[in-house]
């Protein structure tokens, strides 16, 4: 139990943090997508379905959304200017749940409350360049002709995009987050007394047993391990640093017993109520003087096995000798990626 407990107090710390965004799937305000997607205005006409299930929103009630922005991907040297036409539709109840099983018509996608968000409107998408810091600003507003009330914490954006001939948009591919959610842990910073004092991490899906483990170098210290919600990087003297905040000290240190100074700390269970979450962690080890030698921090990715997908989309384009049109064409392709909007 108290392990459990252990876990979901760190889910209530995190998901407040990222209840504070206004971007879809959450947490992108500033912090650039993983993916990009060339097919909505890289390549017109175009069309495409995007679904934002609730750990992709975050939401946790209502939601009056009046306009949907979108940026440029910051990974391309630059985009060319180009004129369109623009329609949205958005629906929230009902609506698919799985890429694998929507359907090529795009109506049996919606749920039972779309409605035109955004009648055809005529735009001017604007070229950019790269910027030294990407994301890039939000450069396209789709602004709805009246307010959509979301009453179901889920959203599709069906965005259809005209220009009177098949043409190729160089680069303008858009700001995209991937929504496949297994697991991962990586490392970032240096150890310090020693440099080699490396921690791990273990078990960071659903169902299955989170550890922090690692080798402190030393026997009889006692070690101790830390989950947070932030990643830090602030000196605390003699070239070391503190990587994470304590949200939750493992309540057992941990006294090695072997020359390498391995030491393992079980956190639970993973919950179902944690997938999508990013966690970090460090270790410390207390010296027989009293002074603390520190671990490189962890930054640990909680997701599901098998893959569950949070949010992703359907689309088709123009392309080459092959035509689209928007309005009649089929959804023929899937991908886990989702375009980032700020909602607003």
């Amino acid at each position: 139990m108290c392990k459990t407990l252990i876990l979901s107090s760190l889910v209530l710390i995190t998901t407040g943090l990222a209840a504070q965004s206004s971007t879809v799937p959450s947490g992108y305000d500033s912090s650039e997508g993983e993916s990009y997607q060339r097919y909505l205005l890289g390549y017109t006409p175009a069309r495409q379905q995007s679904f934002y299930l609730p750990k992709a929103t975050g939401w946790t009630g209502p939601k009056v959304i009046k306009s949907l922005w979108m940026r440029a991907d910051g990974a391309w040297s630059q985009g060319i200017a180009f004129k369109c036409d623009i329609m949205v539709e958005v629906s929230s109840k009902g609506i698919a749940t799985d890429p694998k099983k929507t359907s090529p018509f795009w109506n049996k996608n919606h749920g039972t409350d779309k409605k035109i968000f955004m009648k055809k409107k005529s735009y001017n998408i604007p070229s950019f360049t790269r910027v030294v810091k990407p994301p890039h600003k939000w450069m396209i507003e789709l602004k709805g002709d009246a307010p959509f009330v979301d009453a179901n914490k889920q959203l599709c954006v069906d965005t259809r995009v005209y220009t009177p001939k098949t043409q190729r948009n160089f680069y303008w591919f858009v700001d995209a987050a991937t929504s496949n959610t297994y697991g991962f842990y990586r490392t970032y910073g240096a150890a310090c007394n020693p440099s080699n004092f490396y921690n791990y991490a273990s078990g960071y899906n659903r169902r299955f047993t989170l550890r922090t483990y690692g080798y402190a170098r030393h026997r009889g210290e006692f070690v101790l391990s830390w989950l947070g919600s932030k990643r830090l990087n602030l000196s605390v003297g003699g070239g070391c640093s503190l990587y994470s905040n304590v949200a939750i000290l493992h309540p057992s240190p941990v006294k090695t017993t072997s020359v390498n100074g391995y030491a393992s700390f079980i956190w639970g269970v993973v919950p179902s109520s944690a997938i999508g979450l990013v966690v970090f962690s460090q270790m410390a080890a207390i010296t027989s003087s009293g002074t603390l030698r520190w671990s490189r921090g962890t930054e640990i990715h909680i997701g599901s096995s098998p893959i569950y997908y949070n949010g992703f989309s359907v689309y088709n384009y123009a392309y080459g000798s092959q035509t689209f049109n928007p309005d009649t064409g089929l959804a023929k392709l899937w991908s886990s990626s989702v375009i980032i909007h700020d909602v607003r």
